[in-house]
């Protein structure tokens, strides 16, 4: 039997029926409490058969997730990792309404990858905070001055100056979420409420006690329904519960929420809804078992993706294995600008880092000295074999300064991979 809300059995009932279960369920030995004001009830929830279903669900999906990943190659490993942190800022961008393009963002990701010269790019701070994430000893805001830190990183260059915090840490007037003319939420007021609600969302994050998973998901809670600052709360929060799933979660699986959020924005608010509703008296349990649902559906998401793009890495390598020992088709000749025939290894190599490329890097290009570090090979001895790759047309030249390669869709049907998605 699904879990009812108190709103429910009070809607069925009545005052004298929500507060009697309330208090059975407050009183239950599978109840955690929090010292949390909502509204006039303090916070808790119930660990239900369905919460833990899904905790034990997300758990079972990780080493099957991780299985995949380790399926893939070094290089591929590092393109998709590059692709999810795009793809989860974009998203998370999208859900608050944030203009943003995935080109803008994965110049910034390049950028900071290749330690050049950051110049004016949006999303540079943000993108490092994500990246981040990949860090073993990536760990989440042990202060109050380290939550600012991560607001300023994460909305750097995209707040206006109106919304921007009026104290040192956080705001210090009252904001309010609107739903067409419909008041949904007003952040926790004043400044000093702000801070001891976000002191005991760090403090329950190393809690013992409570399952790290819940942690996470109630930290997300918290920290949305303290609401900080006048803008980028969303932004903010959805990072930070990232980076607490990363305690749990590969950062490839930790990676994968926002675009899953996005495609279920109104559950996700409703989530929020439900937790705050006065009838309900601070009982979180659907708002955990609707995230933890969320999660559940994004690392399905991933693991059926990883899936796929393994299959294909697997396929590429055979393909490639067969242009090497039976030779090429059509009649395609590698040599030097000499004439000197190229070994077809060393040319099937070249082949199975692009075509990698061509699965998961964003741009579906790879750099001149990319292909250098990955082979281990000099410029001198990769150039000139990457050059004959290019005259008889399975590869690209798409940038000049910095030099960078790229399968053509002719290459891609021949290597098997035509169609795939960068």
């Amino acid at each position: 039997m699904a879990y009812r809300t108190l709103k429910s059995i009070f809607h069925q009932h009545d005052r004298a029926g929500l507060v009697r279960e309330e208090r059975v369920r407050r009183n239950s030995p599978s109840a955690i409490h929090w010292d949390l004001l909502i509204g006039d009830s303090s916070a808790f929830m119930l660990v239900t058969r369905e919460v833990a279903v899904l905790v034990e669900r997300i758990l079972t999906l990780e080493p099957r997730i991780r299985h995949h990943w380790d399926r893939l190659p070094g290089r591929a490993q590092s393109d998709y990792l590059a692709q999810m942190i795009v793809d989860e800022v974009q998203a998370t961008n999208e859900i608050e309404q944030v203009r943003s393009t995935r080109k803008e963002i994965g110049e910034a990701l390049e950028a900071l990858r290749a330690d050049a010269p950051i110049g004016g790019k949006r999303f540079t701070e943000m993108v490092r905070l994500y990246m981040g994430i990949g860090n073993a000893d990536a760990r989440a805001p042990q202060t109050l001055d380290d939550l600012r830190g991560v607001y300023d990183a994460v909305t750097a260059g995209e707040v206006g100056a109106d919304a921007a915090p009026d104290s040192a840490r956080f705001r210090t007037g009252p904001v309010t979420i609107e739903s067409g003319t419909k008041v949904v939420h007003r952040g926790v007021v004043p400044e000093s409420a702000i801070d001891e609600a976000l002191t005991v969302m760090m403090s329950q994050t190393r809690d013992v006690e409570i399952p790290r998973l819940l942690r996470a998901v109630v930290a997300h809670f918290i920290f949305e329904f303290a609401h900080p600052f006048h803008d980028g709360n969303g932004r903010t929060g959805r990072y930070l519960l990232a980076l607490d799933l990363r305690e749990v979660l590969a950062p490839y699986s930790s990676l994968a929420l926002s675009a899953t959020i996005a495609d279920n924005k109104d559950r996700y608010y409703r989530a929020f809804a439900d937790a705050e509703e006065p009838l309900n008296r601070g009982d979180l349990t659907v708002f955990v078992t609707s995230i933890l649902e969320i999660i559940a559906e994004a690392q399905h998401r991933l693991l059926t993706d990883l899936s796929d793009r393994a299959q294909k890495i697997e396929a590429l390598n055979e393909r490639i294995g067969d242009f090497v020992s039976d030779g090429p088709q059509d009649g395609l000749v590698f040599h030097s600008a000499i004439g000197n025939p190229f070994d077809l290894a060393d040319i099937g190599d070249l082949l199975f880092i692009l075509g990698q490329a061509w699965l998961f890097d964003v741009n579906r290009a790879i750099k001149l000295q990319s292909l250098v570090r990955t082979t281990g090979r000099s410029v001198q001895f990769i150039r000139p074999r990457v050059q004959s790759l290019v005259d008889v047309g399975l590869v690209e030249i798409v940038t000049q300064k910095p030099l960078r390669f790229r399968i053509t869709r002719s290459g891609a049907e021949i290597l098997g991979i035509g169609g795939q998605p960068g």
